[in-house]
């Protein structure tokens, strides 16, 4: 069964899966890769998966196959723009001086490009093969690899055993003529991720153009759950000072059940700054007052015992990154926590989960406390896993995982344990890009939290709707994009989203 370009929007999945158990095999076929052909892909992949039992691995193969199919596009683009040009590819000296200014010329408007493509019938196809002990996977274009092309692809190819993480790859300069240069180097990455080294990935030329072959031994996948911490994270972890001591003193007090609200704002009071964070909480959407609260006896009787004793986790741990990292630093952080626990808190009242809004937003104000860590480290490593997680529509989780001993989840997590934060906003930290792999008691929490940092990051562009895990949107009943963007204007009318 081939499926053509124009015919993925009336395609029935179901129909597809269909064809896969009866014929293990699928193909289907487009001019131009695009943001809707990698959906579609994906979806088609996450079935394949789920029939051979390997729907663990999809995260890691929709990667892998949406960048191998990206590449036949361009190259079949560069094609066309080389004839448009009027200058052989497969003469050095024009190909070194055409490939100068492709990527401007083509890419910063497509579409012309576009009409070019499905004008002259050239196309990429991706087919899935199914059998006793592989699955292969195939992207065959029209068009054959030139020399310089090969070259280049055994250049990455070599220099991809040099590197054990993403932020040795960081750190190397890579020539952009023809791309930032990490595309194959992070597929090879992934690959290693699922027990998997470059003998499973070939590109050689055929008869009618040329085929990027991934062919993966089922007996030999599986997922590398490495938990490693970089030499320098690990040793700023034991330097981590302990919690502040009269954060800890307010805390006892707070476990006290002979204590009062006076005693509690009498010492709140003594703390200039944290008088203000008791303020300004107080008078959030959190707690939808009617009127402003002026004086922190106030707050402390809105907030309860058990919030005012919640934000004295994220007031200790905020305190301590100032002691430790730049300002800036931590303000970004912070204020995109903030908006995170905001969203959040909403969230949990939206869907009728009101009792957990205060973990919420607590939780959601820590998120990110590994994030601070590796940005006061490292803010390169940080701002470029950044960028590349929003450019290739990467899942961080994914790229926490290939910046082996910078997974800011994991620090987080492990600087939460040490000042004895509660268990779920361990969880909370550890788990909010990796929401199915929470334990059910804590699953609400982490749903929450993972779904409003989502949409802060799908209001700010960096995400698309699809990006977003299914099961969560599925368990707040958001799976219909409808549903998604009342909720989204509902989070506008509220004044939590611009």
């Amino acid at each position: 069964m081939s499926v053509i370009y124009s015919e993925i929007k009336d395609v029935d999945i179901e129909e597809i899966r269909k064809e896969i158990e009866e014929k293990k095999e699928l193909s289907f076929i487009f001019p131009y890769t695009s943001r809707e052909t990698d959906l579609f892909c994906s979806k088609v992949l996450k079935n394949i998966l789920e029939i051979i039992n390997q729907d663990h691995l999809h995260s890691h193969l929709e990667y892998v196959v949406n960048e191998l199919s990206t590449n036949a596009s361009k190259a079949n683009s560069k094609r066309i723009y080389f004839e448009m040009k009027g200058l052989d590819i497969y003469n050095p000296d024009q190909y070194e001086e055409a490939m100068k200014n492709f990527k401007e010329e083509v890419f910063l408007d497509f579409r012309p490009m576009e009409e070019e493509h499905i004008k002259r019938n050239i196309f990429v196809a991706i087919r899935f093969i199914i059998s006793d002990h592989f699955f292969t996977i195939e992207v065959t274009s029209p068009t054959s690899f030139v020399e310089k092309e090969l070259e280049r692809i055994g250049e990455r190819m070599d220099m991809a055993k040099k590197f054990e993480n993403l932020g040795e790859v960081f750190t190397y300069g890579f020539d952009s003529t023809e791309g930032a240069g990490f595309g194959l180097i992070i597929v090879l990455l992934m690959l290693r991720k699922v027990n998997l080294d470059q003998k499973a990935i070939s590109f050689e030329n055929t008869d009618g153009g040329s085929v990027t072959r991934l062919n993966i031994p089922l007996n030999l996948l599986s997922v590398d759950q490495s938990l490693m911490i970089a030499d320098t994270i690990a040793s700023e972890l034991d330097q981590m000072p302990q919690f502040p001591a009269n954060i800890q003193t307010l805390q006892r007090e707070l476990s006290n059940p002979d204590c009062n609200f006076s005693t509690i704002a009498e010492a709140v009071n003594s703390d200039p700054i944290l008088s203000a964070e008791i303020l300004r909480i107080a008078n959030s959407p959190v707690y939808r007052t009617r009127n402003e609260i002026t004086d922190v006896a106030s707050a402390v009787r809105v907030m309860g015992m058990l919030g005012v004793k919640s934000i004295l986790y994220n007031y200790g741990m905020t305190k301590i990154m100032r002691q430790r990292y730049k300002e800036e630093i931590v303000n970004e952080i912070s204020q995109h926590s903030f908006m995170v626990a905001l969203i959040g808190s909403f969230i949990a009242r939206h869907m009728k989960i009101g009792k957990i809004a205060e973990d919420v937003y607590i939780a959601s104000l820590l998120h990110d406390l590994g994030r601070i860590i590796v940005a006061g480290l490292n803010r390169e490593l940080e701002k470029r896993i950044s960028d590349l997680c929003r450019d290739k529509h990467i899942p961080m989780s994914l790229l926490d995982e290939l910046t082996e001993g910078y997974n800011h989840t994991l620090i987080g997590a492990q600087v939460a344990e040490k000042w004895d934060f509660p268990e779920k906003l361990v969880k909370a930290i550890r788990y909010h890009h990796l929401p199915l792999e929470v334990e059910e008691e804590y699953r609400a929490l982490v749903f929450t939290v993972y779904l409003a940092n989502e949409i802060f990051h799908y209001e700010s562009g960096e995400r698309d709707f699809d990006d977003i895990n299914h099961m969560v949107l599925s368990f707040f009943r958001l799976e219909d994009k409808k549903n998604f963007s009342l909720l989204i204007e509902e989070l506008k009318n509220e004044g939590l989203l611009m």
